[in-house]
């Protein structure tokens, strides 16, 4: 639903909210916000990495340590069951934000060896929302209590002829073995009621602080505002199964950073962005800016008529 209440025109503003890890298990995701068209963008890359560990003498090691596969699939949604299901992700207290259409990328690949099973997979959802911005008390106000969204059940859309869950870890699986069964059916007897094996890939819910609590710097130079966050350690969902005395287990890794920066100045109250005026640069600033505009100046005179300073005679004049 579209917030009805005008927007008074001001200078595109962009937010940047960042999940970083150094690692393959790295999430990111990207908002711009514009309060003149009123409309934001929300680009998520969702990278999980899925690790399946057996003993080198297993049965299961012989079916899997030659394994390599890669896949890759993209489309356009305008509507229909995977859009809502984003903006069910997206629903919160302010139920005003809505999902209009989404672009989706996703690619997996997976490579075994004697000891373990490793998938890398990534989905890219971009989607167009609107709701985000309103007016209070005549302050431009973006709301970002959404930002920290997850997608909690399976998210099926249909993608080259088929239907793809593009969340769960269980599916990932699943469709990096659908060529290897003996291998497949193995692990999910032993994970397939595990909570591993039913948990979401877009899961941003490590970013879920208030705004108000994330470091925050203001660029004048750049008219930028940064507020930053880092999620302390990594995360590790796991599973683990025995047999015949012989141990396996499944595991999924995140490592999550946040990042936020606003053109323009702003201030964060709970999880809102306020847009203010900036504020005014300090004494001192200001006469550092202006000795060095003195000095500038100054400097270039000196050059100008050292330039036109005539030769001697008979010699042309030479550029200083």
């Amino acid at each position: 639903m579209r917030n009805s209440t005008k927007i008074v025109p001001l200078a595109a503003l962009v937010a940047i909210l960042v999940s970083l890890a150094p690692m393959a298990s790295a999430s990111t995701l990207t908002v711009d916000l514009n309060p003149q068209t009123q409309v934001a963008k929300v680009d998520s890359l969702s990278t999980t990495k899925i690790v399946f560990t057996y003993p080198a003498d297993s049965v299961i090691a012989k079916y899997l340590e030659n394994v390599s596969s890669s896949n890759s699939l993209n489309s356009s949604f305008t509507g229909g069951t995977g859009v809502q299901e984003l903006q069910d992700s997206f629903d919160g207290e302010d139920n005003s934000v809505a999902v209009h259409n989404m672009t989706v990328a996703l690619s997996y690949s997976s490579k075994g060896n004697a000891t373990a099973l490793v998938i890398s997979k990534k989905t890219n959802v971009t989607s167009w929302v609107t709701g985000v911005f309103k007016v209070v008390n005549g302050t431009v106000h973006a709301d970002l209590g959404w930002r920290a969204y997850v997608v909690r059940g399976p998210m099926n859309l249909d993608m080259h002829d088929r239907t793809v869950d593009i969340n769960m870890v269980g599916s990932t699986v699943q469709d990096s073995l659908a060529a290897h069964a003996f291998a497949l059916g193995f692990i999910l007897n032993a994970f397939g009621t595990s909570g591993v094996w039913n948990s979401p890939t877009m899961n941003f819910t490590a970013l879920n602080t208030p705004l108000s609590t994330w470091t925050k710097t203001y660029n004048s130079g750049a008219n930028t505002t940064t507020f930053t966050k880092t999620i302390a350690g990594e995360s590790t969902f796991s599973a683990s199964f025995s047999e015949n005395g012989q141990d396996y287990t499944l595991s999924e890794v995140s490592d999550p950073t946040g990042v936020i920066a606003v053109s323009g100045y702003a201030n964060a109250q709970a999880n809102s962005l306020v847009i203010a005026p900036a504020p005014a640069a300090s004494p001192s600033i200001l006469a550092a800016g202006a000795a060095i505009a003195i000095a500038a100046a100054a400097a270039a005179g000196y050059l100008y008529f050292r330039s036109r300073k005539p030769g001697p005679v008979g010699s042309a004049t030479l550029p200083a």
